[in-house]
């Protein structure tokens, strides 16, 4: 993002020095970076994870919707990553969640290994709680 307002301000900055190639370049470099950007955004806004006191649903896609569920009861380990840069935005985080049972890899491989979301401290402790008997 700061990079995208980098290039916006130095081609405002190529106008005023009349070096209109330069600042046509950093336009179409903004652009291009502005696309990307959005390219990436909208499959990351389009993920919902949600938890119910019996499982862990996970839904994804723009245009292909998927949808997978793992039973709590399945659930053998569950960790949280928060990688820093991004850990400062939001409470991003990184679930990761293994599974017990037969077919757990091929169950977790549908979308439930890793969960990357915001708000993820929130979810990790409803996870947990979830989880531990009352």
């Amino acid at each position: 993002m700061l990079l995208l307002v980098l290039l916006v301000i130095g081609a405002v900055y190529a106008v005023g020095q009349r070096q209109d190639v330069l600042a046509g370049v950093l336009l179409i470099a903004a652009l291009a970076l502005c696309a990307w950007l959005l390219f990436k955004w909208i499959p990351w806004s389009r993920r919902w994870y949600v938890l119910t006191d019996r499982r862990v649903i996970a839904r994804w896609g723009v245009f292909n919707r998927n949808q997978a569920a793992l039973l709590l009861d399945r659930v053998q380990d569950a960790s949280l990553a928060r990688p820093f840069p991004l850990s400062l935005i939001r409470d991003y985080g990184v679930l990761h969640i293994e599974s017990a049972g037969e077919n757990s890899q091929e169950r977790i491989s549908s979308g439930l290994q890793n969960l990357p979301m915001t708000n993820a401290s929130a979810f990790y402790r409803a996870l947990t709680d979830a989880q531990t008997p009352t």
